[in-house]
């Protein structure tokens, strides 16, 4: 009987450290949050204008920002089986590695979640790709992960349509066909 009381006591704590273990270990490395602020689109089509150049930059640290919009937006609209406290997104190229601090019930979890980046029909839809918490990847169909789709034409006046986005490295490049008369009495320029 002592023996027996021994043995399940030590299959007992080896349970526990090892779900203890695996708890630390997949604990987020990173402090994040889901804050965000609003990209001065007007002030973006002012310097449009003053250059004559038919295009726009978003920076990574823009596109960060639209990019936790839209996954605010999208994951209020859904049911998921965890919750995302913090986010923050890297660019490079067409792929965009994000980083999400999570929890699945009472248990924390930081993952990185990698995107493909498709611009179609005046949407950027970000396709996830992998995700991958400490090394162990997860499919992100198995999570409930679906494409962010960020509506780029409702940040635009409808007179201004858009030609073609490229992702050049650490930046998006929007190019637009628009009439600068349009854009200059839009921005009050004439």
């Amino acid at each position: 009987m002592g023996k027996r009381r021994l043995l399940v006591g030590l299959i007992l704590m080896a349970l526990v450290l090892l779900l203890a273990a695996s708890w630390l270990y997949i604990r987020p490395s990173k402090t994040l949050d889901m804050n965000y602020t609003e990209i001065a689109w007007r002030d973006k089509l002012r310097q449009m204008a003053e250059t004559r150049k038919p295009e726009i930059t978003i920076t990574q640290s823009e596109l960060n920002q639209l990019a936790k919009k839209g996954l605010a937006e999208n994951i209020s609209s859904k049911e998921l089986p965890f919750e995302v406290s913090g986010s923050e997104f890297q660019l490079n190229a067409d792929m965009l590695l994000v980083y999400i601090n999570g929890a699945w019930g009472p248990v924390e979890f930081g993952a990185e979640v990698e995107y493909s980046l498709v611009y179609s029909e005046g949407k950027l839809i970000l396709q996830p790709e992998k995700i991958s918490i400490r090394h162990i990847s997860v499919p992100p169909q198995q999570v409930g992960l679906e494409p962010i789709v960020i509506d780029m034409t409702s940040y635009f006046p409808d007179f201004i349509k858009i030609e073609e986005v490229d992702f050049p490295g650490k930046a998006v490049t929007v190019k637009f066909a628009l009439d600068w008369l349009e854009i200059a009495s839009y921005l009050n320029l004439l």
